[in-house]
């Protein structure tokens, strides 16, 4: 599907609880295609790519990676294979699940397309390596899973990082975006907006947990009964993922303690 001049996405049919309707994956370029990120690699997926492709005359040069998440990862090796690609990943996650990729890329890093220039920001938190990609002429803002456009995202200790997590939101607010582009769900045509209601979110479900806290719950459980009771139960086992998160950081900034998988304010008596 065409959003602008020489941006597209194709979304892999690999709907569920964690993906929405599945997973966005972006071509890039006129005829000479660069596509971030690779959700499935033969059957449907690659077919819907193929499509898309057929349909402008575009052929894929190379294959960015987000992140090592088999939602985005998964597909790499096929789908490099099947179009010819070179296939690019961040330098911290050379060799992750057997992928030798071609070419490794960090922070700051300049990846050209045919129409532009991708910027490379390395935005640990939701995951260690985990890369947005910012093309300044247009401004848009590709943010794998550390934004997605419906619902909000996982963070999974010990590779996820909630502290890490808020400080690479932040980097992205200073981003003079003008669409962000996230791996879930719809395009965003105000990223500021939504980049600052994911960072309020964030420290508000901190202060919740702090609260839970000084209530007298003490468990991961106990905390995720009181704060996600309108949530579906099955989600609920990642909701603990993400509440130990924010617990990881409070202890590490003092704020709070713990003993045996107990918790309480670090003023506690």
């Amino acid at each position: 599907m065409l959003i602008e001049r020489d941006l597209r996405v194709v979304t892999a049919p690999n709907p569920g609880f964690m993906t929405g309707d599945g997973t966005n994956q972006y071509l890039l370029g006129g005829r000479r295609v660069t596509l971030i990120d690779a959700a499935l690699g033969v059957g449907p997926n690659l077919d819907a790519l193929r499509a898309e492709l057929e349909a402008f005359g575009g052929v894929v040069e190379r294959i960015l990676i987000t992140h090592i998440h088999p939602d985005h990862l998964g597909g790499a090796l096929e789908l490099r294979a099947a179009l010819g690609a070179r296939l690019g990943m961040h330098a911290s996650r050379r060799g992750y699940g057997g992928v030798d990729p071609d070419w490794l890329y960090q922070d700051g890093d300049a990846v050209r397309f045919d129409g532009g220039v991708l910027r490379v920001v390395h935005t640990p938190g939701h995951e260690s390596g985990h890369c947005c990609f910012y093309e300044p002429e247009r401004r848009w803002l590709f943010t794998g899973d550390h934004v997605v456009g419906q619902g909000t995202v996982v963070i999974a200790p010990p590779n996820g990082d909630m502290g890490d997590y808020i400080t690479s939101l932040r980097r992205l607010l200073e981003l003079p975006a003008r669409l962000l582009l996230g791996a879930h769900g719809p395009v965003i045509t105000d990223p500021r907006a939504k980049i600052q209601e994911y960072i309020d979110h964030r420290l508000m479900r901190e202060r919740q947990v702090l609260d839970s806290l000084r209530a007298g719950l003490r468990t991961v459980p106990e905390i995720v009964a009181r704060l996600y009771f309108d949530v579906h139960p099955a989600l609920h086992p990642v909701a603990e993922k993400s509440v130990q998160a924010h617990l990881i950081k409070l202890e590490r900034e003092g704020k709070v303690r713990s003993a045996g998988g107990a918790f309480a304010p670090a003023n506690a008596d």
